[in-house]
């Protein structure tokens, strides 16, 4: 039985389990520490927010490590804010937010806050460029997937690592996909067959100037 890619708990068991053989740790990447909690935490509803919540998240995190002043302190204040940015996007909690505009929702927000963010949507990405990257630079990469275990879903990469099993090597994604608080990890190999048949789906990326 094949496992789902996504919302992996214990990187060890899960290779064990999924590829036959203990898995050993050669690389562990930078791990970004931000806001873990839940969607319904931070918004305080259940609803089709997880674009609108990775924002927050990842505006919050610059607002932390680099001392930005102006933006709320409080997570909660500050995603009522992104939510209002996205509506004028489109957002509704029927709908959530179209993939192509997390990159501008993001940009708006830090720009009313008068902070100038250069943030980019990719749509065609490499393990190497946009993950390893961005994550060594200090920088979260927020993900949106369009199929498999988290379908339709926005989450924000937090860190990555490189496991061996045998004689291959499977990068684990550490990400926090907002279904629950905490960390969780995909299998980025299984992930990115998962999508053989085209690219489904995107990275965005953001820098502070």
């Amino acid at each position: 039985m094949k496992k789902p890619y996504g919302g992996i708990t214990n990187v060890s068991k899960y290779l064990l389990e999924q590829y036959g053989d203990k898995g050993v740790l050669v690389k562990r990447g930078r791990s970004i520490l931000m806001n873990q909690m839940s969607m319904e935490q931070i918004s305080g509803r259940r609803t089709r927010n997880c674009s609108v919540v990775a924002v927050a998240r990842v505006v919050d995190y610059y607002r932390q490590t680099m001392k930005l002043p102006g933006i709320p302190e409080d997570i909660h204040v500050l995603y009522r804010f992104v939510e209002e940015v996205a509506q004028a996007y489109g957002y509704t909690d029927k709908r959530g937010t179209m993939p192509f505009f997390i990159a501008g929702i993001t940009r708006e927000t830090f720009k009313q806050y008068g902070i100038k963010a250069r943030c980019r949507g990719v749509y065609v990405w490499s393990f190497e460029k946009h993950v390893v990257r961005e994550i060594s630079a200090g920088r979260p990469v927020i993900m949106n997937i369009a199929r498999g275990f988290y379908k339709d879903h926005t989450i924000v990469v937090a860190g990555y690592s490189i496991w061996k099993v045998g004689d291959k090597l499977y990068p684990m994604l550490r990400v926090i996909d907002g279904w629950k608080s905490g960390i969780h990890y995909i299998d980025y190999e299984a992930f990115s067959t998962d999508i053989s048949q085209s690219i489904f789906g995107s990275f965005n990326t953001t820098i502070i100037s």
